[in-house]
């Protein structure tokens, strides 16, 4: 067994540190600040709010790593009403899924029916690393190019196919969940509203419980968490000048740790800067930041769980990205929970500080209460804020969420990056998984997991 030390505390870090403690490794996590990375706990007016990710998806990808753990899911997932919401697109509100009895209905059923071929494969295409002499990773991929049709974009794809103005629009909308605009984003974003349908849930105990769990099995394994302790430099240590003899982790308090091996759950930039190495990042190639607004309302705000308000134009909002501008108006979504409401504005990745008060904040304000009649936040609601600034600190430059942007071929099923960059060092987390959110985190750390433990 070896001694392995994990860079980041983050949730992919943590998932990893998990896996490999229960193949009875010795693992020490380290992490800048506290676990978690992007999801916290944040207070406003006396309110606790879980920040980062907002939705469950894809549950079968948390299954796996339990079951890879042995252990029971302690999250007690709720379906979240309304699914993924509904998307006020310029041509009219869209809810996703589409009801029955809805204009659209008849449109969203061909949409699903074109995607679901792809549906029974997506635990495979989370989990599966590319290896074109596996048989699994290659059915998958022979399913997803028959379903994108040569179409790499979400742009590309959603066009090919004859959608109606405000269907389209919403489904152009999803391809930001990867952190870019549509004509940037991997097509398969596009697809996720069919493949989902209404699977789309919350822990009964908010997102935190993702947190605590992987803390109770990390803990449960003599998993080593060492809180406050900032990682500022990585070396190979060789033996004679020539056979590698471990890695050194250099801290920011100047003390020195050895590691048989090492695995960031660092953005790939922040690991380069580490390893003494340039990383570039034009602003062209980042994907997007964001500013998270936490309000605590005196009274229920009376909206649904999801509110999404897309760009109205989205060659306008990509122009403004690429040139670091703030847009006109922006994607910006809305989580309602009793008095507890959540706006998450997109922002260009840039360390500007932006602030509540800031005038472009309220006037994308101003439009969330516009658009969905909700409560006037612009006074009366105590405020927490994370912005550019915040996610730029121990993240991508500018605070880009997603890291830099991958080349569309390499957006699902090849990866953005490779996994094992060297004799004894590895790579996890979504800067390396193509997929977005949870599953990719989950399914990032089982392909690593699966990786380092050699061939069954």
């Amino acid at each position: 067994m070896k001694s392995v030390g994990v860079l980041g505390g983050g949730l992919a870090g943590l998932s990893l540190a998990c896996l490999l403690a229960q193949r009875g490794h010795t693992v020490t996590v380290y992490e800048r600040d506290r676990a978690g990375g992007k999801l916290r706990r944040a207070a406003a007016g006396g309110l606790t709010f879980d920040t980062g990710p907002s939705l469950f998806t894809f549950p079968e990808v948390w299954r796996t790593l339990l079951a890879r753990l042995g252990e029971t899911d302690p999250l007690d997932l709720r379906p979240l009403p309304g699914g993924l919401g509904t998307q006020h697109t310029p041509f009219g509100a869209v809810p996703l899924p589409v009801p029955p009895g809805h204009p659209l209905f008849g449109e969203w059923q061909r949409y699903v029916a074109g995607v679901a071929p792809l549906r029974p494969h997506l635990l495979a295409l989370l989990t599966t690393p590319p290896c074109l002499t596996s048989p699994g990773f290659l059915r998958a991929s022979r399913v997803l190019a028959g379903v994108l049709r040569g179409h790499l974009s979400a742009e590309g794809w959603v066009a090919a196919h004859g959608f109606s103005p405000a269907l389209a629009h919403a489904l152009r909308t999803q391809a930001l969940g990867s952190g870019l605009p549509p004509q940037d984003a991997p097509a398969l974003y596009a697809l996720l509203p069919g493949l989902l349908g209404a699977e789309v849930y919350r822990p009964a105990r908010g997102m935190g419980a993702v947190l605590d769990a992987l803390l109770a099995f990390a803990r449960a394994r003599g998993v080593v968490l060492r809180e406050a302790s900032e990682v500022t430099r990585l070396d190979d240590l060789l033996l004679d000048g020539l056979q590698l003899d471990g890695l050194r982790l250099t801290l920011a308090d100047g003390s020195q740790v050895r590691h048989d091996l090492v695995v960031s759950a660092l953005d790939p930039a922040r690991l380069a800067q580490l390893r003494g190495r340039p990383a570039p990042s034009p602003l062209a190639r980042r994907t997007v930041s964001g500013l998270a607004l936490y309000f605590a309302l005196p009274e229920e705000s009376g909206l649904p769980a999801t509110s999404v308000l897309p760009p109205s134009d989205f060659a306008v909002f990509r122009r403004a990205l690429h040139a670091g501008e703030l847009p006109p108006d922006t994607l910006t979504l809305v989580h309602a929970e009793g008095r507890k409401l959540a706006v998450l504005l997109t922002v260009p990745a840039l360390p500007r500080d932006l602030e509540p008060g800031h005038p472009w904040v309220q006037a994308q304000l101003r439009r969330v209460q516009a658009v969905t009649g909700g409560p006037d936040l612009g006074r009366g609601a105590a405020v927490t804020a994370l912005g550019p600034l915040h996610y730029a600190a121990g993240g991508h430059p500018g605070g880009a969420i997603y890291g830099a942007a991958a080349p569309l071929w390499r957006s699902g099923p090849f990866h953005p990056q490779p996994y094992r960059l060297g004799p004894g060092l590895w790579q996890v987390g979504t800067g390396v998984h193509p997929g977005g959110g949870l599953p990719a985190i989950f399914g990032g750390a089982l392909i690593v997991d699966r990786l380092m433990a050699g061939p069954s």
